[in-house]
């Protein structure tokens, strides 16, 4: 009952938060206009994140979760103010990575939460970090904070793969008996849901209305973090940490094959451009809803890949060598499909979509 009320009190609270920021959002500055690689028409207000934020902790403080949440939600209001100030400065790097250590280290000596091992993964048993485990706990949340927030350039994308993480970790916290971190997840979950009502494109909302901006993504990037970590870090977890990063394979490969082809290119890793999977499904031919529709159902894949072998007890190697192969074929399919449709056409793959 506990779930559902947050559930039903996130939905809510966020769909009133947006439709409220969005109307300060000019004032604010909190907009993003259209022009560069930005081929949306008007001016789109960048409060979703906020609003989720918002109604994320005013949910889990009115439930009496204020206290067991504490570290989370103060990580979090780290990260979406710098997410906000990003909005309406356009800030360098370096502040949103400080805000985003900032936010670690909040984790790992708030409220304990850091990797110390990375389970059995080549069957010698559990490799544990030892003095590795803080700048690995640190390098590990980074990356996949950056990775949400590079994958975040389509309309209902990251929010329909952040819904499916959420409910993915959500379903290990309630099979591990962690009461907490599921009513954490059940809210964020609800808060995901208003947001995609004003986020995803459908018969009578051809546009989005509103985006989640770095204040939103790197918020959700955060997330999965640290629940990748809490769900399988501590007493009474048996989620092994392969299969929490299964949940989240999609954005992980995506983001390192991406870096990967820009170095190779000698430009930089964070250097913007329109070559990620969902620009590649675009101009192969996919409507924006197909697009989305794919993207979620490889996700949905991949989530149960990582639950299914937890439950049934599938060895850790062989998920991991799995994850493994995939990725680097991931890598190496999407940079062949790239080079097939540019020497093909180039100035339709790199302009008109």
């Amino acid at each position: 009952m506990k779930s559902l009320i947050g559930f039903i009190a996130a939905l809510l609270g966020t769909g009133f938060a947006i439709l409220f920021l969005r109307k300060l959002a000019a004032p604010l500055g909190l907009i993003d206009r259209p022009g560069g690689r930005k081929h949306h028409d008007l001016p789109i207000p960048l409060v979703g994140g906020l609003a989720m934020f918002v109604a994320l902790v005013g949910t889990a403080i009115a439930l009496g979760m204020g206290i067991s949440a504490a570290y989370f939600l103060l990580a979090l209001a780290v990260i979406v103010v710098v997410g906000v100030l990003d909005g309406t400065n356009d800030l360098k790097p370096i502040p949103k990575f400080a805000a985003q250590m900032a936010a670690c280290l909040i984790m790992i000596f708030g409220a304990g939460v850091q990797l110390k091992t990375v389970g059995n993964l080549i069957g010698f048993g559990s490799i544990g970090l030892s003095v590795l485990s803080i700048p690995l706990s640190i390098f590990a949340v980074v990356g996949v904070i950056n990775a949400v927030n590079m994958m975040d350039g389509m309309d209902g994308l990251v929010g329909s793969l952040s819904l499916i993480a959420v409910v993915a970790y959500a379903a290990v916290a309630a099979l591990s008996g962690l009461e907490n971190q599921f009513n954490v997840l059940v809210i964020l979950a609800g808060a995901l849901v208003a947001y995609l009502y004003f986020n995803m494109r459908y018969s009578t909302q051809p546009r989005a209305t509103v985006f989640m901006g770095d204040a939103g993504s790197m918020l959700l990037g955060f997330t999965f973090a640290w629940f990748a970590i809490d769900l399988t870090h501590g007493p009474g977890r048996t989620f092994p940490p392969i299969c929490a990063l299964w949940v989240i394979l999609l954005p992980l490969a995506d983001t390192v094959s991406l870096i990967a082809r820009r170095l190779a290119k000698g430009k930089s890793p964070f250097a913007a451009d329109r070559e990620h999977i969902h620009h590649l499904l675009r101009v192969s031919g996919l409507s924006y809803g197909q697009t989305v529709l794919a993207l979620a159902l490889v996700s949905v894949l991949f989530a149960m890949v990582g639950i299914a072998g937890w439950l049934w007890g599938v060895p850790q190697p062989v998920l991991f060598w799995v994850f493994f192969v995939l990725f680097f074929a991931y890598h190496f399919a999407v940079k062949a499909a790239w080079k097939k449709l540019a020497a093909r056409d180039p100035q339709t793959v790199f302009s008109t979509y």
